[in-house]
């Protein structure tokens, strides 16, 4: 149990001295004590400071009230819904971003698709060159074949593999 001063028991009383409340929490909500609160800023305000003011005095004081945590309300709930706005719009440009990413890589991908195919056409029509040749004997003095579709068949097979 936590330690108990006079400081905290003073505390624990809603009003001071001057009737005032002590928590900000309370607003005069739970107590039942409703300050006067006065709009300074609203010229057409009649409500009165005095101890003396009557039941319409009353009233005007919990109007005030009454508009006054009205526009509370509204400055916070338009304060949420610019928020929620600009998450919204947030949330579009992420998405989009996504969009124009996955859009970028099928892009990169059909590429290297095709040059794969492409790679494996020409490994495929070099084979059947050399198949299609009849096979000759041999003479004695052998022709050079050309070294450059030895050259080709050997990049393209190394190109393939590394797909």
């Amino acid at each position: 149990m936590a330690f108990r001063t006079s400081r905290t028991i003073q505390n624990r009383s809603a009003r001071n001295s001057a009737g005032r409340l002590n928590h900000s929490v309370d607003a005069g909500l739970l107590s039942a004590v409703h300050p006067n609160l006065v709009d300074r800023d609203d010229e057409d305000s009649h409500a009165t400071l005095s101890s003396d003011s009557d039941s319409s005095s009353d009233s005007d004081g919990e109007s005030t009230r009454f508009s006054g945590l009205e526009a509370s309300f509204r400055v916070v709930s338009e304060s949420i819904q610019r928020m929620e706005q600009a998450e919204l719009e947030m949330a579009k440009a992420r998405e989009a971003l996504r969009l124009k990413a996955e859009k970028q890589r099928v892009e990169l991908e059909t590429e290297l698709t095709q040059m794969l195919l492409q790679t494996q056409l020409q490994i495929a029509s070099l084979v059947s060159q050399r198949q299609s040749r009849p096979s000759r004997k041999r003479k004695r003095v052998e022709e050079d074949e050309p070294s450059s579709e030895g050259a080709l068949g050997l990049s393209l097979l190394q190109c393939n593999l590394l797909f």
